[in-house]
Order: C-alpha cells, then sequence, then structure tokens
C-alpha cells in the first residue's frame, strides 16, 4: 500500500484516539463544578466522584487488554466503527446523565427495590457508569488503530506509525485539562461532551470509506504477523488451527484490574470516628479485592499460556528489558497522575474564588508540567538513541524527584508564578523517561508483536494512572477525616473549621506530593536493569 494512502489512514483514525484521550483527563478540570452541579457534599462525595477518572481509566484499560485482539476475528474495521459508535454513546449519555437519564434510572431502581434513592448520589453512579462505557469505546480504538498500522505497514516500517498512535494517545490526556479548563471557562461542562457527537459522526464517515481498502486486503480476520505457535510455543500447530477469541481471559484480566482498582480505592465510612477508623486499617478492607485481583491475574496468566491466540503473548515478558520498562511504565503512570489531579485540587480548594476560575487556573497552571513534558519527549528519544534508556531515564526521575519535593513547599499564599517552575521541573523529567521507557519495550519486541507491545505500555502507564487515582483519593479522604478528629479532639477552644479544612487540605496533599515523589525514586530499581543497547533499526 503507498506510504502516502497508509499515512492518510493512521491520521483519520488517530483523530478519534485522540479524542477518546483527551476525555482521560478532562474531567480533572471540571470535577469540582460536576460536584457543585448536582449537589454532592465536596468531602463525602470526592472519594465516589473520584470514579469519573479512575472508573474512566479502568474501563479503557479493560478494552485496550483484548480488543485488539477481537479485530482479528471481527475485522479492523468493523471493531473500529463499532469502538467509535460505543465513544459517542457514551459521550451523549455523560452529556444527559443528570437529566432525563438519571430520572428514568431512579424510577427503575424504586420499581425494583421500592426504595427512595439520593437523587445526586444516583445522577453520579448514572455519570460513572456512562464514562465506563464512554471510555471502553475511547481504549479500543487503540489497539485496534496499532493493529490497523501493522496491516498497513510492513513490518521494517511500522515502529513509526505505532509511535505516532502512541504519541497521539499520550497527547491527549496530556492537554486534556487545559481543554476541560478553557471550555469551562465559558461554556456548561456539558458542551465538552456533546462536541465528540459531530467529531464522532464526521470520523466515522471517513474512516468507513478509508478502511474500505484494508477489509479487502485481510485487515483482521486472523491475519497475524505471528504463526499462533510462535505466539505460545506450548500450543501444537493443530490446536492453533482457525481463530478463537479468547473471551475467559478477557473476563479474567477484566477481573483483575476491577478488583485491583477497588482494593486500592478502598475508603473508610466518611461517619466513622478515629477509633473506628484506627481499628480499620487500609490493608484489612482493600485485603480481599487485592487477593481476588490477584488470584485473577494467576488464572489469566494461566489462561494465556495455553489459548493458541492469548490476547498478551507471555513470551514477550522474556525479551530482554521488556518487564523492567512496563514496572517503569507503571510507576510513572502512578507519579504523574498525582501531579495532574493534585493540582486541580490545590487550586480549587486553596487558591481559587470560584469553581469557574478554578477551572480555568488549573487547566493553565498544568500547561507548566504537561507542555513541558511534550517537549522534552524528544531530547529524551534522542539521548536514548545515543546513549541507551538508562541515562535520560535517571536523569528524567532524578528531575521529577525534585520537582514534587519543590511541590512541598506550597503553601497556601504560594503565587501561581512560583509554583510554575516545580510543576516545569517535573514534566521535563517525565518527558525525558516516558520516550526511552516506551522505546525499551518497543525495541525488545519482535516485529510482528510490536502493536501488542505497544499497547501494553499504555496499558501498564494507565494502570499506573488507576492505581495512583484510587489510591489517592482514598488516601485523601482517610488523611482528611484523622487529621479532622484529631484537631477537632485535641482543641479545648472554639475551631476556625475554614482555616482547619484550608490547612487539612495541604497537608494532605504534601503527604500525595511525597508518595509521588517515593514512587518515583522506586522507579530507579527497574530503570538500572535495563541494558544499554542501541536501538534496533526498522
Amino acid at each position: 500500500m503507498k506510504n502516502s494512502s497508509a499515512a492518510l489512514r493512521i491520521a483519520l483514525i488517530s483523530l478519534p484516539i485522540f479524542i477518546g484521550a483527551l476525555d482521560v483527563t478532562v474531567v480533572s478540570a471540571v470535577l469540582p463544578q460536576v460536584i457543585y452541579d448536582l449537589e454532592i457534599p465536596l468531602q463525602s462525595g470526592l472519594d465516589d466522584a473520584a470514579w469519573l477518572v479512575s472508573g474512566y481509566l479502568l474501563s479503557y484499560s479493560i478494552a485496550m487488554t483484548f480488543m485488539g485482539r477481537l479485530s482479528d476475528w471481527a475485522g479492523r474495521r468493523r471493531t473500529y466503527l463499532a469502538a467509535l459508535i460505543i465513544f459517542a454513546l457514551g459521550s451523549y449519555l455523560v452529556a444527559v446523565a443528570d437529566q432525563w437519564l438519571s430520572r428514568l434510572a431512579w424510577q427503575v431502581v424504586y420499581l425494583l427495590t421500592q426504595t427512595r434513592v439520593d437523587p445526586a448520589q444516583l445522577s453520579l453512579n448514572v455519570m460513572i457508569a456512562a464514562r465506563m462505557i464512554q471510555a471502553f469505546g475511547g481504549g479500543a480504538m487503540v489497539p485496534v488503530g496499532m493493529a490497523l498500522a501493522g496491516d498497513l505497514y510492513p513490518p521494517e516500517k511500522v515502529a513509526r506509525p505505532l509511535g505516532l498512535i502512541a504519541a497521539v494517545d499520550t497527547a491527549g490526556w496530556v492537554v486534556g485539562h487545559l481543554y476541560g479548563g478553557v471550555l469551562t471557562r465559558f461554556f456548561d461542562w456539558r458542551v465538552i461532551f456533546w462536541l465528540n457527537l459531530p467529531v464522532c459522526a464526521l470520523a466515522f464517515g471517513l474512516i468507513w470509506i478509508a478502511l474500505k481498502p484494508v477489509d479487502r486486503h485481510g485487515g483482521g480476520r486472523g491475519d497475524l504477523h505471528t504463526p499462533p505457535e510462535k505466539l505460545n510455543p506450548g500450543v501444537s500447530k493443530g490446536a492453533a488451527r482457525g481463530f478463537r477469541m479468547d473471551w475467559l481471559g478477557a473476563f479474567m484480566i477484566s477481573a483483575c484490574l476491577a478488583f485491583f482498582n477497588l482494593g486500592l480505592g478502598s475508603s473508610p465510612d466518611l461517619t466513622a470516628s478515629l477509633s473506628d477508623i484506627q481499628r480499620q486499617p487500609w490493608l484489612e478492607r482493600a485485603l480481599p479485592f487485592l487477593a481476588l485481583a490477584l488470584l485473577s491475574l494467576a488464572l489469566f496468566i494461566w489462561r494465556q499460556s495455553r489459548h493458541p491466540f492469548p490476547l498478551v503473548p507471555l513470551t514477550l515478558f522474556r525479551q530482554q528489558n521488556f518487564s523492567p520498562a512496563l514496572a517503569a511504565n507503571l510507576m510513572i503512570g502512578f507519579s504523574l497522575f498525582t501531579a495532574i489531579a493534585g493540582v486541580p485540587v490545590f487550586v480549587n480548594t486553596l487558591a481559587a474564588k470560584t469553581l469557574q476560575q478554578g477551572a480555568w487556573d488549573s487547566g493553565w497552571l498544568l500547561s507548566a508540567l504537561t507542555v513541558p513534558m511534550a517537549a522534552a519527549s524528544l531530547p529524551g528519544g534522542w539521548l536514548a538513541a545515543k546513549l541507551g534508556y538508562r541515562f535520560p531515564s535517571l536523569l528524567g526521575l532524578l528531575l521529577a524527584v525534585v520537582g514534587f519535593s519543590q511541590m512541598l513547599t506550597w503553601q497556601i499564599a504560594t503565587p501561581y508564578a512560583l509554583m510554575v517552575p516545580h510543576l516545569a521541573l517535573a514534566g521535563i523529567g517525565f518527558g525525558l523517561t516516558m520516550a526511552p521507557a516506551a522505546a525499551a519495550v518497543l525495541n525488545a519486541s519482535p516485529p510482528g508483536e510490536r502493536g501488542a507491545a505497544s499497547a501494553l505500555v499504555i496499558v501498564f502507564r494507565l494502570v499506573g494512572m488507576t492505581a495512583g487515582v484510587s489510591t489517592l483519593a482514598s488516601y485523601g479522604v482517610y488523611r482528611a477525616d484523622a487529621l479532622s478528629l484529631q484537631w477537632l479532639s485535641g482543641s479545648a477552644q472554639a475551631v476556625d473549621l475554614i482555616h482547619m479544612g484550608m490547612q487539612i487540605a495541604l497537608q494532605v496533599l504534601h503527604e500525595t506530593f511525597g508518595i509521588a515523589a517515593l514512587i518515583c525514586g522506586l522507579a530507579f530499581f527497574p530503570i538500572m536493569l535495563l541494558q544499554n543497547i542501541e536501538l534496533k533499526k526498522g
């Protein structure tokens, strides 16, 4: 296929991928306004409202684990367009979640249970469900798009379009907060989701036409670059005849990610006393979910070792640099999203006077993190090609640790101008680290499995982000409750509740930034395991 027509098709499928990734972080800027509009108390609703972010990340990650393999059977165009429809439907449902959809859900719940549920909480739950539908479509487009790159380009030229799709996906969630902040300043937050619909409609028509030749030439439908017996050496050639989708494996990995997220997001009862909180530590609440996640993961690995068409070829993990680079991507995702989620909380809680101003300020302030990060990814890749993976990655992690350490000095009266260099330092650090960590995974993979490897890079980073949102939301609620009770029980005089709340929020944010710095420091260990080899051609 001509390079120009292949490049045009890659550009077309990248547009919806960018929109889907944009919505990963767009809610971080508008979350306070959503909580206000739904009339949810900030303290009691923050942990549940965090699922608008973590639920999206979870569903986005789940779709990425198996929808690429599904397109091998169902066809690339059919699977991609189905994912686009799901994303558009989810966007519409989010836009109307607190309107007729919530009223319908309330009536259904009442008819089934004869109980009157809290309308605000129900609206939030409906919106979370709609966000997860939207995310499934958005996440599914990424691995199918990567598989399309493998259909359109020969193995020796596929690395560049794979890198482009991965970069587009990353760019979306990098600028999502700014996009949300700017739109919320001038329009209702629902406009963000309404705007997805005409873009999806236009993309659907263009992609329907553009991908017809791919269907005719065998895009998907078992057209694998790598024979099944090489995907899973333990499977005989006879057993590998005729593609079979591993639905049980898809269920197992979905259950693993869901239980993992629920375990990390376990939070205390907000009406509990300090002694109750101390008697019910986080691990006690989280352990059952984490145990189920571990069991699901073990079953998934067992299943993948025996299925002729595994969702995740386990042979990849035997490749040099593959596992430590994925571990580093996991930690990078956790730390990065701490800043992306923490900065809007800082601005809206401690600095901005109105929610609209907070969304605007958060969007622009986070640009001090994300713009340097995007800019630093280019020299990060160049340094990796010249010096190997370790040097730029370690330098980047060191800068990120220093940046987070400086964020520990933020006070209520700290002006934005002093925050910018701290965020920029962390952003440069992440940018220098992300490109080498992703390249190490891609370069460790056989040409026929670079699509699966590229998807795994994003999945591990997203799992890290999901873990970051769930853990820090739960930790923040737990610490805020504990500190509030300590503050009130230790004071014999009247307490200024506003001052107390701001000081507690500041301390919790400092602690979360400290956790992010610690995780960045721990990422030194997998990075040190990377071998300083030159990037392979092709």
